[in-house]
């Protein structure tokens, strides 16, 4: 199987019999999320980028961020999240997959909070200003 949208993946899935057709599912690598940790997702846009700046941007505790980065803290919060996506300067998809790896819940365009976090996100604001706009809402700010 190649490559395909999770859509076209969930449809196949769907169309499964036998437990042996879902053995072959499982155990096509192109079926299933090359990433285990966020760590490693994150870590492929920050190679070249330099971390100490970043950790700056994000406005993340410089050893939280470490222990985010070098999978010590598998389960970060969904906030530590988006605030290193955006210091990092990550597309809103790419945002939205690092959420979808973390198991974080992605941005969702019908809540007023995610909204204005995905505004903020394709407008490449910092996190300073993502905080300051969300509070312009009376909105939980990032933490």
């Amino acid at each position: 199987m190649d490559k395909s949208t999770t859509k076209k993946l969930e449809e196949v899935l769907l169309n499964l019999d036998h437990q042996k057709e879902l053995d072959n599912y499982i155990n096509d690598e192109n079926n299933m999320i090359a990433y285990n940790l966020v760590a490693d997702y994150l870590n492929d846009f920050f190679k070249n980028k330099d971390i100490s700046s970043l950790f700056k941007k994000s406005e993340i505790d410089r050893t939280y961020a470490y222990q985010i980065l070098n999978g010590t803290k598998p389960n970060p919060g969904r906030d530590k999240i988006i605030k290193l996506c955006i210091a990092g300067e990550l597309s809103v998809k790419e945002t939205t997959r690092a959420l979808e790896i973390a198991k974080a819940g992605i941005l969702y365009p019908r809540e007023k909070r995610d909204a204005i976090i995905l505004f903020a996100i394709n407008n490449k604001l910092s996190v300073q200003d993502t905080n300051m706009l969300l509070d312009s809402y009376d909105l939980d700010i990032l933490n």
